[in-house]
């Protein structure tokens, strides 16, 4: 009876084993990477949270890579590096467009998938770039502040002129805003340089030289604390000549913001969202189907158009800032 049941209880452990191979297997082999050029921003928590999550679902693991400071030159050998140590695949956010270009399409004559997510490097090769269109956030906002002042808004913009990502927001901005309220109107813009005491100059001044903004749309994340601060500077914070500034953030302070209704609204991007998509277009392309990729032989399918991850105008009491409000630690 003993001899059969240490037989049976061996034939368990062998056939348990056996069973338990394909997973240990697969998750010592299916290892990605996502490489950042702002590592332990918040932003790219949220991002590379999803990127884990995604991974888990499939039973890969993942690392986050990348400097702490803004280096695209460190980035780029993060990508060599990960190549060399042969991942499955990686998704990487460009700090320089150029910079990366040498590295990704090293990366992708290797056979390790590519691609780029959130800040794009478009004349590199990389598989596809997963992040917000542009021009579609931008006519979200705009739509936005129609449907909610109506023709009476007068538009004030501060944003950093000349970059491609901007005036793609600033078009759609317009756009949409026309598209529901005809008779408003984008009446000045601001250099803010990107800098919060700049924004808070500039978008003073332009608040005193045009007393019929009631609107503020900052069209990239860091003028809108200096925004906030030109409406108290003016006596405008608040009362009935309010003016509404429109962030382009999910970070907690301005999210706090909002709910204590000193912002009107922001711009959500979704960088989970970009990280689990970015992780299932890696995965995709690492697992060859039985007919080739057209345009990447050798790896499994994966679309070349870019993929828009979307937005949400968020207001005071939306539900979506609760969770916000409480960002991954990494």
């Amino acid at each position: 009876m003993n001899k059969i049941c240490l037989s049976l209880a061996a034939a368990a452990l062998t056939a348990g084993s056996l069973l338990a191979a394909p997973v240990k297997a697969q998750q010592t082999e299916e290892h990605y990477a996502m490489v950042v050029f702002l590592k332990g921003s918040e932003f790219f928590n949220w991002a590379y949270a999803g990127f884990q999550d995604a991974a888990a679902t499939v039973g890969a693991t993942t690392e986050l890579q990348g400097p702490a400071d803004w280096d695209a030159s460190a980035e780029a050998r993060a990508v060599d590096q990960l190549v060399a140590k042969g991942v499955k695949g990686i998704a990487v956010t460009a700090g320089d467009a150029d910079t990366l270009v040498g590295s990704i399409n090293a990366a992708m004559e290797a056979g390790v998938p590519t691609l780029t997510f959130d800040s794009d490097s478009p004349k590199s090769d990389r598989l596809l770039f997963v992040g917000t269109n542009n021009y579609n956030a931008g006519f979200a906002a705009g739509k936005a502040v129609g449907e909610q002042v109506g023709d009476d808004a007068r538009v004030g913009v501060s944003l950093i002129p000349g970059l491609d990502s901007i005036n793609h927001r600033l078009q759609g901005f317009k756009e949409g805003l026309a598209s529901v309220a005809p008779g408003a109107e984008v009446v000045a813009q601001v250099n803010d340089e990107g800098d919060l005491q700049k924004a808070e100059t500039v978008n003073t001044a332009m608040l005193q030289a045009n007393p019929q903004i009631n609107v503020i749309f900052c069209a990239h994340g860091n003028p809108a604390t200096g925004a906030l601060a030109a409406t108290r500077n003016v006596g405008r914070f608040d009362g009935p000549n309010k003016v509404h500034v429109l962030a382009w953030s999910i970070d907690v302070p301005i999210l706090q913001g909002i709910e204590d209704d000193e912002y009107g609204s922001t711009v959500a991007q979704n960088p989970y969202m970009m990280g689990v998509q970015s992780f299932l277009q890696l995965w995709s392309a690492a697992h060859p189907t039985q007919f080739d990729s057209l345009t990447n032989p050798g790896m499994g399918q994966v679309p070349t158009a870019d993929l828009d991850t979307g937005v949400k105008i968020l207001k005071k009491g939306d539900p979506a800032i609760k969770a916000l409000m409480t960002p991954p630690k990494i």
